[in-house]
């Protein structure tokens, strides 16, 4: 690291140009990432539903519907229909507009009709015409009338277009906040600006890096929010790391170059180690079966990657040009009379040395008391797999236009008219129709089903049977019956044929398998890579046991305590959401992954202190002490920073996001303060001098801080 921090003194002025030009032009590509993104891709492209969604869109099948009201739907406005057709026609990916077979609407729904739009390229091209369609409503629109658009692809582009003005929502309200923090924290405008600039310049150039690959790979659209969400966070705290080490050496009289030298050689270290273990647990996410989760994976590596770039490589020029000026103003004066206001070093907080004291003085107490708290909010977790759906169009915003068309559609025509469970036959074209008829008797004599019939398709050898349900894709009762024609009674019943099952309602299913099939493996991989990383770090067996275990307890209690304010009335209340929602899939594999990172994040800056004043003394008490009076401040206000910013990501419209800030921000409120504060010091002082055992290798105790 000292080599490091050499070559980058020698060559500051090529290295601040090299790296202003990269966020620049990282910058320009990242502009182009939100556009170049695709919706979609939570299940599996092997799946049934995806499978069946490339059938039906190659025989031109309506992915798309228009509920029109007014004038257009009566029989005198025939022409401003007509010419509404035209329009939808035109619009670039549209393949066929054409009337849906549907039951004469309700009297009490008004004048209403309803067309079928197919797109090419099956779902993803679905996806494109509601971009087109959702971006010229205006030009649409008949003289007198209103028209709203709805399916799966419009629903899915809405939550795109939601997720870009979330992103500017949440930068306005948490970078505020972000500033605040700092302020209170260093005292020093300069000392401020430093990781603002370290965590805006990795953000630039990690989302840019995603957008040069986004020209040859399908990102998914929670890419950027994703990456923004944990790249700012990471990089602002790594930086605040350094900022800290530097200004304790400068106030004990250690000349700039020195100083910085130091903080490299030590927290630069701790930073390079947390950074790597947070991309290993990144990388895990490439274990679970979805282009979603993978792309948005491969989104927070580079961001991360990017961050501890910045914080090693652009934070020490930045502390070299701005050399004292990190200090506060009166520090400054103490220093140019040559009376150090902080003559050992300890810019430490009185209130994290008292707590350290405390809870070092009754260890058991303190360990049964916070592992109680947090069991109890791991009960909930349990009942995670209950609690997990794909967002309905009922959550999206109230003047949404899929969920306008939703609402019209299902009160005109019922619940499951527009979103069908679509059952694909493959036979022999001899044969193909009969089984489709076998397969409508079947389902017909369902109380879920409403009516099926079957639909020929462009090759004679594959046949469509369309079934409209009596509720909505999103119901309970309507997933039941894809189990039913999948695995269940009606599966016996037709045995024999070959079909597939799809539909909107299955394609929930397929992606919430898919998420979650691969988990526990992810989890395993994940706590054993973190474990040797630890190892590795810590050059101990017990300390990283120990947070290996300390983390599954505050993962359960973290997603514990978002189950219940997601899932219930009252949580759902106090956090201020107008009505509770089932968590969508891709919240806890992200958490798992994000929650893991960030709890090793914290745990090797305040080990690595302790570790040092170990060393130093061998006194284990007097080191836990020290190091949590060290890191107390600069960890809590590192941990108030990603509350700020993941708390802008759970004033969000887009459910996902919503849950993903809020579950992050339980995460780290637990972490920073009942896992931080208490479990870890009162672990330590418990295991004593086991802390530091290590089998077979002879070593000197600790590394860096």
């Amino acid at each position: 690291m000292d080599r490091l921090t050499d070559v980058l003194f020698r060559n500051s002025k090529p290295v601040l140009v090299g790296w202003v030009l990269l966020a620049v032009v990282g910058g320009w590509f990242a502009l182009g990432l939100e556009s170049r993104a695709v919706p979609g891709g939570e299940a599996s492209a092997t799946s049934q539903a995806e499978a069946v969604a490339q059938e039906l869109g190659r025989n031109h099948v309506p992915s798309l519907f228009v509920v029109v009201t007014g004038k257009a739907a009566t029989p005198e406005g025939e022409r401003e229909l007509d010419a509404l057709r035209r329009k939808l026609s035109a619009t670039p990916g549209v393949r066929e507009v054409l009337p849906l077979p549907l039951p004469p609407p309700a009297p009490e729904a008004g004048p209403v009709t309803a067309l079928g739009v197919s797109a090419v390229g099956g779902i993803d091209g679905s996806i494109g015409v509601a971009d087109e369609l959702l971006g010229s409503q205006e030009k649409l629109v008949p003289e007198g009338s209103r028209v709203f658009l709805g399916g799966y692809g419009a629903h899915r582009q809405e939550l795109v277009q939601l997720s870009r003005s979330d992103l500017l929502r949440a930068e306005q309200v948490g970078v505020p906040i972000v500033l605040v923090v700092l302020l209170l924290t260093f005292g020093s405008l300069w000392a401020t600006l430093v990781p603002l600039a370290i965590g805006a310049s990795a953000l630039l150039g990690g989302l840019g890096a995603a957008g040069v690959l986004a020209l040859g790979i399908p990102f998914s659209e929670y890419v950027t929010n994703a990456a923004a969400m944990v790249g700012l966070a990471l990089a602002v705290d790594y930086a605040m790391f350094l900022v800290q080490r530097v200004r304790e050496a400068l106030l004990r009289g250690v000349a700039v170059a020195e100083a910085i030298r130091g903080a490299q050689r030590t927290t630069g270290v701790a930073i390079a180690w947390s950074g790597l273990t947070v991309m290993v647990a990144e990388s895990t996410m490439f274990l679970v079966d979805s282009r979603a989760i993978r792309t948005a994976a491969l989104g927070m590596i580079l961001v991360t990657f990017a961050a501890i770039v910045a914080a090693l490589v652009g934070a020490p020029i930045v502390l070299r040009m701005l050399g004292y000026r990190i200090l506060r103003r009166g520090e400054r004066k103490l220093l140019g009379k040559g009376r150090l206001s902080d003559p050992d070093g300890t810019e430490h907080s009185g209130f994290w040395e008292r707590w350290g004291v405390r809870v070092t003085r009754r260890p058991v107490l303190w360990l049964a008391t916070g592992t109680v708290v947090l069991g109890v909010f791991c009960v909930p977790a349990l009942d995670l797999g209950q609690r997990v759906a794909l967002p309905s169009a009922s959550q999206l915003p109230t003047d949404s236009q899929v969920r306008q068309a939703t609402e019209l559609g299902a009160k005109a025509y019922g619940p499951g008219a527009f979103a069908p469970i679509e059952i694909v036959v493959h036979a022999s074209p001899a044969t193909a129709r009969a089984q489709a008829d076998q397969v409508v008797e079947a389902v017909a004599g369902h109380p879920e089903v409403r009516f099926a019939r079957p639909v020929p398709l462009d090759r004679p050898e594959v046949h469509r049977v369309s079934v409209a349900t009596d509720h909505g894709p999103a119901d309970e009762r309507t997933h039941d019956l894809v189990r039913d024609l999948r695995d269940g009674r009606l599966s016996r019943s037709l045995a024999g044929i070959r079909y597939d099952v799809g539909g909107e309602t299955a394609m929930r299913i397929d992606a919430t398998d898919a998420l979650f099939a691969g988990l526990p493996l992810m989890l395993a991989v994940l706590l054993g890579s973190v474990l040797v990383l630890l190892i590795v770090a810590m050059r101990s067996i017990i300390l990283p046991l120990k947070a290996i275990l300390l983390v599954v307890i505050s993962l359960g209690a973290s997603t514990g305590g978002l189950v219940l304010l997601s899932t219930t009335e009252f949580g759902a209340a106090l956090i201020g959401w107008s009505a509770p929602a089932e968590l969508h899939p891709i919240v806890p594999i992200t958490i798992v992954a994000i929650v893991i990172a960030l709890s090793t994040d914290y745990e090797v800056i305040l080990i690595a202190r302790i570790a040092e004043h170990h060393r130093e003394t061998g006194d284990n008490t007097a080191s836990i002490i020290k190091g949590m009076a060290r890191t107390g401040r600069v960890i809590s206000s590192a941990a108030a920073i990603m509350v700020a910013v993941f708390f802008g990501f759970a004033l969000s419209e887009v459910t996902p996001l919503k849950q993903l800030g809020v579950g992050l921000a339980i995460a780290v409120l637990i972490d920073a303060t009942v896992v931080r504060g208490v479990l870890v010091p009162a672990g330590m002082q418990l295991m004593g001098r086991w802390n530091w055992w290590l089998p077979t290798v002879k070593r000197e105790v600790g590394e860096n801080a």
